[in-house]
């Protein structure tokens, strides 16, 4: 029985929880999405159910004729979408509770991490595998579809009317990992002051990746990604570092993340230009949808400008709290040398004053 990850400070009871409970659902959430997602893949066994449960597994809206081998299968954004996206989101969330049950809890506990150091590992560490995967997937698409040794031709290629069945496929998990990770908040039990940071971060991803999917900004939202994730990497990492107490590992991460924030940002916003100029070129392009296009890389660019400067306030407040702190670090020295001169000063007076009674006491004895 796989259970959600409790937050720190909470009871523990010796026994179980009633069924239809809160309590039960939360520790079995694992159990519960992994017999939803088995109940739905059942349903290809039986004839009558076959149509039905094809739609949350497999890729719909296919262009092309399948029957012949010959010809590429291509498909294209429809409604059935959402189903697919629901069922590996589904999938997502027992995952990331086996995950977080068999590794990252179990880390946790050895470290006896303090409130807030535990959120923080637990947050970043469990999504951790899921840039790296996206990343990875990435990179095997674009070798699968010939487009890795020309990453330009993904800023050529929109807007995507239709996509092989490879990149749809990844842009619905994309989309699925990006779906969980609301219901994921419930299931972690974040606190309630918490929840609107990450509510506005989860946000902050969807939004823009459907956007790009719906639109047919695929080709380059893959790069947008790929840049994206690998900040998040670092970030993630240096975060686990310093949790764990390895600061001087953290450091270069922390510093390689910092460092690349900023141009990272500015390169997706480059991709954006450069891919609302190859759309101005693109014939047979529908007015809708390039003014759809036009929003969209239009939303990610501003996207990018508030991440920059919200870097940028991030990282001045952080160099204000040093120099407030090295300030009063400053301030303590100096108390602690005064009071240190101020025993001595007190110390050599007591001496001399001992010295000139003694001197009084042997000169009434002579």
């Amino acid at each position: 029985m796989v259970k959600a990850a409790k937050r720190p400070g909470a009871q523990k009871t010796e026994k179980d929880p009633s069924i239809f409970s809160q309590e039960y659902f939360l520790q079995n959430q694992a159990d519960l999405m992994s017999s939803l997602c088995l109940i739905i893949m059942s349903g290809l066994l039986f004839k009558p159910t076959r149509a039905l449960s094809a739609k949350f597994c497999f890729v719909q809206h296919n262009t092309t004729n399948l029957t012949d081998p010959e010809i590429k299968p291509m498909y294209q954004v429809g409604r059935a979408d959402v189903l697919v996206t629901v069922f590996y989101s589904l999938l997502c969330i027992a995952v990331h509770a086996v995950e977080n049950e068999y590794f990252w809890e179990k880390i946790a506990r050895r470290l006896r991490l303090s409130k807030t150091r535990l959120s923080e590992f637990m947050s970043l560490g469990s999504t951790l595998p899921y840039h790296i995967a996206i990343v990875i997937g990435a990179f095997y698409v674009m070798k699968e579809e010939g487009l890795l040794l020309d990453p330009m031709a993904l800023l050529t290629t929109v807007p995507a009317v239709e996509m092989p069945m490879l990149m749809k496929f990844y842009w619905l998990l994309i989309l699925s990992f990006a779906l969980h990770q609301y219901p994921e908040m419930y299931f972690m039990r974040v606190k309630n002051e918490e929840m609107p940071n990450k509510i506005i971060g989860y946000t902050a991803f969807i939004v823009p990746m459907t956007a790009a999917y719906i639109t047919g900004l695929v080709y380059p939202g893959t790069l947008v990604l790929i840049i994206h994730c690998l900040i998040e990497i670092l970030n993630a990492v240096a975060t686990v570092m310093d949790c764990v107490g390895k600061q001087e590992l953290a450091q270069p991460f922390y510093k390689m993340w910092s460092v690349g924030f900023i141009p990272a940002r500015a390169t997706i916003t480059g991709l954006c230009a450069l891919t609302f100029f190859n759309i101005q070129g693109v014939e047979g392009v529908s007015p809708v949808r390039l003014l759809a296009c036009t929003i969209v890389l239009g939303g990610m660019v501003a996207l990018q400008f508030y991440l920059g400067a919200n870097f940028i306030h991030t990282v001045l407040s952080w160099r204000s709290e040093a120099k407030e702190v090295e300030l009063a670090q400053k301030k303590a020295d100096n108390f602690w040398q005064q009071r240190k001169e101020a025993n001595k000063e007190a110390k050599k007076a007591r001496a001399e004053k001992r010295v000139a009674k003694e001197a009084v006491v042997e000169g009434k004895t002579d």
